[in-house]
């Protein structure tokens, strides 16, 4: 019997022969042998790739294979290649196979498996696949350990029909080594950005050009409720309001290969309603082409930021319009910042006109030391201190202030900056002032003065006014009511009605009280209530003032005596005689003058008018009682004819209107009056008609009158 691997050299052989190829009845014909046998044999050929068949019509023509044989091309490629029969024997293997494995070709070629090291034995498990019945190809990742390396083959196990008809099993073999590496490295990078990027507490998703959420971190999931499965339902539109809708899809749209990135700060609206501020990346991701793929998002919460930005823009804007001037302070004592009203307060319009200038320039004091603050400041922790200190504006004009210094300390307790008050506090200095020279001059007042309260309670009384009323007991007078100080003076207290009665109708009392003094000696005093209302019209104290005018009242007394006395005098008088006050007041006209010059008492007395009566009627004469106040010089100038003999003056005048025409020699002198005290009180005046007496004197001397 042919064997089958003769009788397969011979269909070769024929088909040489013929290149242009034979049906199988021709071979069988040829061959001389069963058709069913050639058909056999073809195709074992054909599986082999020895040869092709090619279908014409009917019939089918068989040729040789123009094909590059599998073993031609074994060196070519870059797997291993190893042919095993399936006696286990090597039929064939690459020269990549022997480097793969440390294996020579010559000697394993041939040779059954086994002679294999146990490391490639392990690893492939030929006989697993020799003695299976599967007729499919199968594909596995196998590790090959060997010393201290480890290698990842990938390997395709093929059922092969060799040329001698008999199957076989081929290895295909693949050094996936960097593969399965670079593999295990990207898992493990993988791994670890998920896990970097679920930890992270900032928000990170991936969404398209429509929002449409594609990946969502455990931040974002639990910020919006949301689980895995529910994120690609979502859009991240959805928990935005639709101003920050438009705003992030006019970022999405602007965004280039040149510039992918950009960032916006926006709030998102939470499950709850409520908003959180948060600041947000956005980054487009393409592809090697450039297109577009998808964008990031990162999202980092800046909610307290934002509230703490919100709290220091009011607090600037409040420190800004404050009335009170704000200046802050380096650790040095440098202007770094003044408020508005600071600027106003020192006439300056600019903040750089005072920036970095020592704040020592502007208030200064003897007991004020930037320097010696801020260091007990550090030092103790003391509570802020004011100073009183004097401060000069741009324009010169000078100012007392108020400075509080507060220190600025951070979380530690370290000192950051000072923050310094000021208060302009010249007028109230001024009004202190002028309280310290009205107090001083009411305390030193011979007036006496008191201040009643509401509910008649003697708030304040100045020492004249508890000199004067001597009969309070020393020590008394202040925290108790009027009327108990009142009651010591029978005279004056009965009157306490009519004073409430005439305080609360016009607001004010005057009158003159005659009492008992402490010493039982009779007192005037004049007595003035005042009732002090504030601007609302509640009555808030009633001012009451004193004046002892006892030693008045008997001076008055005394001059009322002395000019009734005087008048008297004047008025037994025979020549024409007046009195003046110092006032130039007439205050006496005997019936000489009313019938020298025609005007009565009453109608003179009380006026000025003497002057123009004694010109008119006597024009030579001077009035000498106008004379007193001349300097001596502008007397002997202007009045020749007038002489002083010691206080008084005289002179002496012809009066031709006088004795119907024929004339008259008339006298006049003038005299002051001085009280007691010697203070010039008025002025006298007497005009004598001295016509007969100097008639005598020219009859004795032989003249004659004319």
């Amino acid at each position: 019997m042919v064997e089958d691997g003769e009788f397969l050299n011979r269909i070769r052989s024929l088909l040489k022969i013929y290149p242009r190829g034979l049906t199988i009845s021709e071979i069988s014909q040829r061959l001389k042998c069963n058709r069913n046998s050639v058909a056999k044999y073809l195709e074992i050929l054909q599986i082999s790739g020895t040869i092709e068949m090619q279908q014409m019509g009917a019939a089918k023509v068989f040729y040789l294979s123009h094909r590059v044989p599998l073993s031609s091309l074994l060196g070519f490629t870059k797997e291993g290649i190893l042919v095993l029969s399936s006696d286990g024997r090597i039929i064939q293997v690459n020269e990549r196979f022997c480097r793969m494995f440390d294996q020579d070709n010559s000697t394993v070629t041939g040779m059954s498996y086994d002679i294999l090291s146990d490391e490639i034995l392990n690893a492939f498990h030929f006989d697993n696949f020799l003695r299976s019945d599967s007729e499919s190809e199968h594909t596995a990742v196998v590790t090959f350990s060997k010393y201290d390396w480890r290698r990842f083959f990938k390997v395709k196990y093929l059922k092969t029909a060799l040329d001698n008809g008999r199957s076989g099993l081929t290895l295909i073999i693949e050094d996936v080594t960097l593969e399965t590496e670079m593999e295990e490295r990207l898992r493990i990078s993988e791994a670890r950005y998920r896990g970097i990027v679920e930890d992270q507490t900032e928000l990170i998703c991936r969404y398209d050009k429509d929002g449409i959420i594609t990946f969502a971190n455990g931040a974002f999931c639990r910020l919006f409720q949301l689980n895995q499965t529910e994120v690609p339902h979502h859009s991240l539109f959805d928990f935005m309001t639709p101003h920050v809708v438009q705003l992030v899809r006019e970022g999405i749209g602007a965004c280039s290969c040149q510039s992918p990135v950009f960032e916006t700060e926006f709030e998102f609206v939470l499950p709850s309603g409520s908003y959180r501020w948060f600041h947000w990346v956005n980054r487009m991701l393409t592809d090697e082409n450039g297109a577009v793929i998808e964008y990031q998002g990162v999202g980092r919460d800046i909610t307290d930021r934002k509230r703490s930005e919100l709290e220091l823009l009011i607090k600037s804007h409040a420190m800004d319009s404050s009335i009170v001037p704000i200046a802050l302070l380096s650790l040095d004592g440098c202007i770094t910042y003044v408020n508005k009203a600071f600027l106003d307060l020192w006439g300056y319009n600019n903040l750089n006109e005072v920036l970095e200038l020592p704040f020592d320039n502007f208030a200064k004091g003897d007991n004020f030391s930037l320097p010696d603050i801020v260091h007990e400041q550090n030092n103790s922790r003391s509570p802020e201190p004011s100073f009183e200190v004097e401060g000069v504006r741009k324009d010169g004009k000078k100012m007392h202030l108020s400075v509080t210094i507060s220190g600025v300390y951070d979380e530690g307790k370290n000192s950051i900056c000072h923050i310094a008050y000021l208060y302009d506090v010249t007028h109230y200095v001024q009004m202190v002032r002028e309280l310290e020279i009205k107090d001083t001059a009411i305390a030193h007042s011979y007036e006496g003065m008191a201040i009643i309260t509401p509910d008649d309670v003697i708030m304040y009384a100045n020492p004249s006014f508890k000199r004067i009323f001597s009969r309070v007991p020393e020590g008394t007078i202040i925290g108790r009511s009027i009327e108990w100080s009142l009651s010591f003076y029978p005279q004056i207290i009965g009157s306490v009605p009519d004073i409430r009665a005439a305080l609360m109708e016009k607001g004010n009392y005057t009158r003159v009280f005659s009492d008992i003094d402490d010493k039982n000696l009779p007192f005037v005093i004049q007595v003035h209530l005042s009732r002090v209302l504030d601007r609302y019209g509640l009555h808030l104290c009633t001012l009451i003032s004193v004046l002892d005018i006892t030693n008045q009242r008997a001076i008055e007394e005394s001059l009322a005596l002395m000019v009734d006395q005087l008048e008297g005098t004047v008025e037994q008088m025979g020549d024409p005689t007046f009195i003046i006050s110092r006032e130039r007041v007439v205050v006496a006209w005997n019936e000489a003058m009313e019938t020298l010059t025609g005007l009565k008492k009453r109608e003179i007395i009380g006026s000025q008018s003497y002057k123009d009566l004694i010109k008119t009627h006597v024009p030579s004469l001077p009035v000498l009682v106008d004379l007193f106040d001349l300097p001596p010089k502008e007397l002997i100038q202007v009045f020749p004819q007038v002489s002083r003999v010691g206080n008084s003056f005289y002179t002496e005048a012809f009066v031709p209107a006088f004795h119907n025409g024929k004339g008259t020699y008339v006298w006049a002198k003038a005299s002051p009056i001085i009280d007691t005290s010697g203070k010039v009180i008025g002025y006298i005046q007497t005009i004598k008609d001295m016509t007969n007496w100097k008639r005598a004197v020219e009859s004795v001397v032989g003249k004659s009158i004319t």
